[in-house]
């Protein structure tokens, strides 16, 4: 399980990167853009475009690493007072429910990537770009980051049925809290 957790993480990192990347491309495009217009009277066609895009494909990809680094935001007011072994019930429980709500996300962006393949859809913009190529990407990102969900949901309910709390914390609790955990207990 450890390795199968490394292997997700390194994707996960190297999806950051690489779709960062597109972050930085369409800074760099919007930045040409405005001085075009504002030097020449011209424009970069369809940088806004590429530009929502980018944002929401990488937005996607980027879900798993956040994941696998604990940040995404939780409320731990009570997280905080409870104790290793009601914590690593509560990271379950954050779980479970990320990943219902991540796979009703996942089915509603695969119906409208079947309704876009259905129909041909296309960019109601002078690009005419089709949609089924960033919905795609968008989708398979939203794949990706349901997996690495379901792999931590199965993977702290083995670590809970060996009454692995400690790990439970580090693979999967919020860290300030696993921090102030480890501080005490040293």
């Amino acid at each position: 399980m450890d390795t199968l957790h490394r292997l997700l993480y390194r994707v996960s990192r190297l999806s950051v990167w690489l779709f960062g990347a597109g972050y930085l491309l369409i800074a760099l495009a919007t930045a040409l853009d405005v001085a075009l217009r504002n030097l020449f009277a011209m424009a970069v066609p369809g940088v806004y475009e590429y530009a929502g895009y980018v944002f929401a494909i990488t937005t996607t990809w980027g879900f798993s690493f956040v994941l696998f680094e604990r940040a995404h935001v939780r409320i731990d007011v009570a997280y905080q007072r409870f104790g290793t072994r009601l914590r690593a019930w509560a990271d379950l429980l954050s779980l479970l429910a990320m990943a219902l709500f991540v796979s009703v996300l996942t089915y509603r962006a695969w119906l409208t990537l079947d309704d876009t393949l259905l129909f041909g859809a296309r960019a109601r913009t002078s690009l005419q770009t089709p949609l089924w190529i960033p919905q795609s990407l968008w989708l398979a990102g939203l794949v990706f980051f349901l997996v690495c969900i379901l792999f931590l949901l199965v993977y702290v309910a083995l670590l809970l049925l060996r009454g692995r709390h400690d790990q439970i914390a580090r693979v999967a609790g919020i860290p300030h809290a696993t921090t102030q955990a480890e501080e005490s207990a040293s």
